[in-house]
């Protein structure tokens, strides 16, 4: 017998995930712009002063 027949096939299964999360991959840059807008009014309000 053969070294397949004797240990079994090997399976190799792939699974493709769907992209759930694609809808999603900008809301980090709302956010950052977010951040950098506050920060910017921050600064320039502690620059006033």
């Amino acid at each position: 017998m053969s070294d397949k027949a004797e240990h079994g096939e090997i399976i190799i299964i792939k699974r493709h995930h769907e992209e759930e999360h694609e809808s999603h991959s900008s809301a980090w840059k709302v956010a950052h712009a977010d951040f950098m807008t506050a920060m910017m009014a921050f600064f320039l309000i502690m620059w006033l002063i």
